[in-house]
């Protein structure tokens, strides 16, 4: 769990300290919605005996066809991506206030 230290070295004012808690509510936010897309993805994974990037990647070509299935597994897929991104995103040091 993230944890917040305030010193009297690292004084926050009030509008500091609700930017950060909305950071880490973001990225609490962020991070579950990635671990329930990976358990989706594990279950297409399963079914079809592919990981979800070469599944991505075969599908992107063409190569896969229009089944319905695959239709959500790839959505699912670029909502993971999209996620993650965002989770890289906010754990960049340069996003930090502190």
């Amino acid at each position: 769990m993230a944890k917040i230290v305030i010193t009297k070295d690292n004084l926050l004012t009030s509008a500091e300290f609700k930017a950060l808690l909305e950071q880490m509510t973001t990225r609490s936010s962020n991070l579950e919605d990635v671990l329930g897309l990976l358990r989706e993805l594990i279950v297409y994974e399963d079914k079809y005996g592919m990981p979800s990037d070469v599944f991505y990647a075969r599908f992107m070509r063409g190569e896969m066809g229009d089944d319905l299935s695959y239709i959500m597994w790839a959505g699912q897929y670029e909502s993971y991506l999209e996620a993650r991104q965002e989770i890289e995103e906010l754990l960049n040091p340069r996003n930090f206030l502190i």
